[in-house]
């Protein structure tokens, strides 16, 4: 019995639960732990910097920068769903495609870092 009772409160401390009252309406916290970060949480942000997209309907030229001083990306170009352009590039880069190129359509764009997109937008190409 005394290893369920050890186990249930253990269980409580790691999922970090809030337990909270009701006094008067209000809601009244009685405990809510607050843990410092690990040293790896604390490395693992993206860098504060941005990448600049920016698209020119009338030439429909799409031009995506990537930050000197942060990560490089990818950018993925979809023509009515159909990938038509996958590439990577390096901290620093600048990448310029012309849509009208690949046809005429509804274009979806995707950059990201990592694992998160940092930019989406959809561009109609007539």
């Amino acid at each position: 019995m005394n290893k369920k009772i050890f186990l249930a409160i253990g269980m409580l401390v790691l999922t970090v639960m809030n337990v909270d009252a009701q006094s008067k309406g209000k809601t009244v916290a009685i405990w809510y732990p607050k843990f410092p970060p690990i040293n790896s949480q604390k490395s693992k942000g993206l860098c504060n910097t941005r990448v600049i997209a920016s698209y020119n309907a009338s030439s429909t030229a799409l031009s995506v920068k990537f930050p000197s001083n942060g990560q490089g990306g990818k950018v993925e170009i979809y023509r009515n769903g159909a990938k038509v352009v996958g590439t990577a590039a390096p901290a620093g880069a600048s990448l310029s495609f012309v849509l009208r190129n690949y046809g005429k359509g509804d274009y979806t764009v995707i950059v990201s870092q990592r694992n998160t997109v940092v930019f989406s937008e959809i561009y109609s190409v007539k």
